[in-house]
């Protein structure tokens, strides 16, 4: 018999002893003939059966595997899995009213206890996915109107956090137990591939040439601060080594004409003495010698130690002849 044919074949149990199907075994039947329906519900599948007769639902679904019910039932089935969804090359706004460009992705999973929520509120695993979808894309835009653009190149993996936080809150409700939500479970998000708008990269781009050239003239300003500096202190440098080598001069010039002044001084009283000394020892000898006759003698020597062409002017001193003597 074809596997599909097994799939749906109609099991009849005899009053007397139990029959088994494909490993599955049934008890005996309290009336002689009861038909039961088996389904298949893959491994990474949830199956939640409905009676399309009693137009019912069980109330908790099945994990993989074949499974027996009554005629007419069959499974509603969603992915037992988690599932992925990429938001690519989106557009939100800022919270300064600038669109920025981001791919994102997340991941979401139903829970089995949530099965029976999601048939009775969506009908159908195609019409669940989309509400997913939307709410995602719910909370990648709200996350993101509560940022500035700088933050999205400054703070990104917080972005990301606050992202997958509303996610959470957005698919899982406030209490995070699908009420409130979509009943479904955020696994994570990936923020990926953040362009910011032209405008803003051509500001940051003026603003970090501005602040460049303000650097480049601070340190331009202390450079020529330093410099002047500098010269500033090597010319009082220079100064006081000016000064200093003219008071050192001053001082060797004002010893030298201390000492000619003493050598002077010296040679002159030496002179006087010997004149002094020459007049009294020719007193009374006939050989007196008069005041003038001292300064021709004083003449003839200066112009002997004098080389060159000497002007001299004598005067004749006024004497006055006391009457008495």
């Amino acid at each position: 018999m074809p596997r599909t044919t097994l799939l749906r074949a109609v099991v009849v149990f005899s009053p007397t002893r139990a029959r088994s199907l494909f490993g599955v075994f049934f008890p005996s039947a309290a009336h002689p003939r009861v038909p039961l329906r088996l389904h298949l519900a893959r491994d990474a599948e949830f199956g939640l059966a409905y009676d399309w007769h009693t137009k019912k639902l069980a109330d908790e679904a099945m994990l993989g595997g074949l499974h027996a019910g009554p005629p007419g039932f069959k499974f509603i089935k969603f992915p037992s899995t988690y599932r992925s969804f990429e938001i690519d090359n989106q557009t939100c706004v800022s919270r300064d009213g600038l669109r920025v460009l981001f791919s994102a992705t997340f991941q979401f999973q139903l829970p089995q206890e949530w099965v029976k929520p999601v048939v009775m509120k969506y009908a159908s695993y195609k019409r669940w996915h989309e509400v997913v979808v939307a709410a995602g894309r719910s909370a990648v835009q709200h996350t993101c109107s509560l940022y500035e653009v700088q933050s999205f190149s400054s703070s990104r993996g917080a972005i990301q956090g606050a992202m997958e936080e509303k996610l959470r809150e957005k698919l899982e409700g406030p209490l995070l137990d699908g009420d409130g939500g979509v009943y479904a479970r955020a696994i994570s998000l990936q923020l990926s591939n953040v362009q910011l708008p032209q405008e803003y990269r051509d500001a940051v781009t003026e603003k970090q040439q501005a602040s460049e050239d303000i650097t480049l003239a601070v340190n331009q300003r202390t450079q020529e601060t330093t410099m002047a500096n500098t010269e500033l202190l090597q010319a009082k440098e220079e100064a006081k080594k000016i000064l200093d080598a003219a008071e050192n001069e001053a001082n060797v010039l004002k010893t030298e004409a201390e000492l000619r002044k003493e050598g002077i001084d010296y040679a002159y009283a030496q002179d006087a003495a010997v004149y002094t000394a020459l007049i009294e020892t020719a007193t009374g000898t006939g050989l007196e010698f008069s005041a003038n006759d001292v300064v021709a003698f004083i003449t003839n020597r200066l112009l002997e130690e004098t080389p060159g062409y000497v002007k001299a002017s004598l005067h004749k001193a006024e004497t006055t002849v006391d009457p008495s003597d």
